[in-house]
């Protein structure tokens, strides 16, 4: 009896599983193998239209108006969302040439940083595609050590072929997953194809973002004022009503650097392009998200205000005026130069007819006040009393 007991404890556990090929069946075991194929085929089909799904969410996003910064924080949303992770960041490339380095901000603050052409970055460069940190190629590195400190425990690189060669352009890092179970290697292979997307499409927004952004100043170039202008007429002229008191505003302040001329032939060409920045960097402090900055030609620059009346783009400039006033540039031998500005306040529909009406009313308002002694701020005349 104690024999027989034994007999049937000791029989395989496959005999009694009928989803389990018996030992010795042929036909069973290709039936299992083709359900194992189908069940993987299945999975890297979802996985594939996944990939393709964000890939074209994502790619429809690098062309936000709102910047490269508002793009990878969508990047980042999506990434957490579908891979199920604690956190994800993109390590971006600093566009510095020779002395180019990786940096992850976050929330501003510079949480990690290492140089292009370190043991680190030459592994992600020559890697086929995500790895764990605790890969023998980065494990050892001290920047896998900061990014561990991170919580990060993924990378994937996001790398672009130019002339047959990688070119990495950032590093999308990860966290622990929520289901505390490694990535899978199919995982892995999904997660290090769509850094290969993702490196194509960041390379668009910043070719993009060089084409639409003046590259001294950093903000808007001419072009781009000109669209985003005639955009913002045409959605006041689309969206206005008959009642006064609602109806849609757009409102344009022009303004022109004081005496620059004076400052490049003063203290040279550098520290006039220094006079630029500091101008556009106090333009950009002062103004809502909202609204738009540009270059709009040499020392004169142009704020496009949506949803702002004549007092309120009259109050907006008059803030400008203070903030440059209070900026100081740095001249040759440390001595700071005053900086002052001039501006032109003109409002769609009330001083003008069309874009190119209220670019001439908010000009020849700028002209009024440097004819008047300049760092001062003059608003159009409405067309009734013009």
């Amino acid at each position: 009896m104690g024999a027989t007991a034994m007999g049937e404890s000791a029989r395989p556990e496959a005999a009694q599983d009928p989803s389990r090929p018996l030992a010795g069946d042929p036909v069973a075991e290709l039936r299992a193998e083709k359900q194992r194929l189908e069940t993987l085929v299945r999975k890297q089909a979802l996985d594939f239209k996944t990939l393709l799904e964000m890939a074209n969410a994502i790619n429809e996003r690098s062309l936000d108006p709102r910047g490269i910064e508002s793009y990878l924080s969508y990047i980042c949303h999506a990434v957490r969302g579908q891979f199920g992770v604690t956190r994800a960041h993109v390590v971006r490339e600093t566009p510095e040439g020779e002395g180019r380095r990786y940096q992850l901000v976050d929330r501003g603050r510079l949480s990690f940083e290492c140089d292009a052409g370190s043991p680190f970055v030459l592994a992600l460069t020559r890697a086929s595609g995500a790895m764990p940190l605790t890969h023998p190629d980065l494990t050892q590195l001290p920047e896998s050590a900061k990014l561990r400190a991170l919580e990060l425990e993924t990378v994937a690189p996001l790398l672009r072929f130019q002339d047959g060669k990688p070119e990495l352009k950032g590093i999308l890092a990860v966290g622990r997953r929520l289901v505390r179970a490694p990535f899978a290697p199919e995982d892995l292979q999904m997660f290090g194809l769509l850094g290969s997307i993702l490196a194509i499409s960041l390379h668009n927004a910043e070719l993009h973002r060089r084409a639409i952004v003046d590259g001294l100043t950093q903000v808007y170039s001419r072009g781009h004022f000109d669209l985003a202008l005639d955009a913002e007429i045409a959605r006041v002229e689309r969206y206005g009503t008959h009642h006064r008191d609602e109806d849609r505003k757009v409102s344009l302040v022009m303004m022109d650097i004081d005496h620059f001329k004076k400052i490049n032939d003063a203290h040279g060409h550098q520290v006039g392009d220094a006079v630029l920045r500091a101008v556009a960097h106090a333009t950009k402090l002062t103004v809502r998200k909202s609204d738009l900055v540009a270059r709009y030609g040499g020392e004169e620059f142009a704020l496009i205000a949506p949803e702002t009346n004549k007092e309120e783009g009259i109050r907006m400039a008059e803030r400008l005026r203070a903030r440059i006033l209070d900026s100081k540039v740095e001249g040759p031998g440390g001595k700071p130069i005053a900086v002052t500005a001039s501006f032109g306040v003109a409002t769609f529909p009330g001083d003008a007819a069309d874009l190119r009406g209220l670019v001439a009313a908010a000009d020849r308002a700028l002209y009024q006040a440097k004819e008047r002694g300049r760092n001062q701020v003059v608003a159009a005349p409405t067309r009734e009393h013009a």
